[in-house]
């Protein structure tokens, strides 16, 4: 990724807009970024369903996210599944 951020790296971002059905805008805190980023709704949750919007994190609320791509409009694309982030912690500590 050009955007000072690489693939599969953990970030913390907040919550910045909902997108309806879509899912949730969010602002990169750490490392502090200003590329735009989303997460959508099927990668919010490991629950097998869909959430409903009024399900989604609040505005203002802190994630933790794994980025995976960019996508046309370059916005940056993240994870917030909880299995995701364990998969991406463990592959971490083993690299240390």
């Amino acid at each position: 990724m050009s955007i000072g951020l690489h693939k599969d790296q953990i970030v913390q971002c907040e919550v910045t807009g909902h997108r309806g059905r879509f899912g949730v805008e969010v602002s990169i805190v750490e490392p502090q970024s200003d590329v735009a980023a989303f997460i959508d709704l099927v990668l919010l949750t490991d629950e097998n369903r869909h959430l409903t919007p009024d399900e989604y994190p609040p505005i203002g609320s802190l994630l933790d996210a794994v980025t995976l791509d960019i996508h046309p409009g370059d916005e940056l694309r993240l994870c917030a599944r909880p299995s995701s982030l364990a998969r991406q912690r463990i592959k971490d500590s083993q690299l240390r």
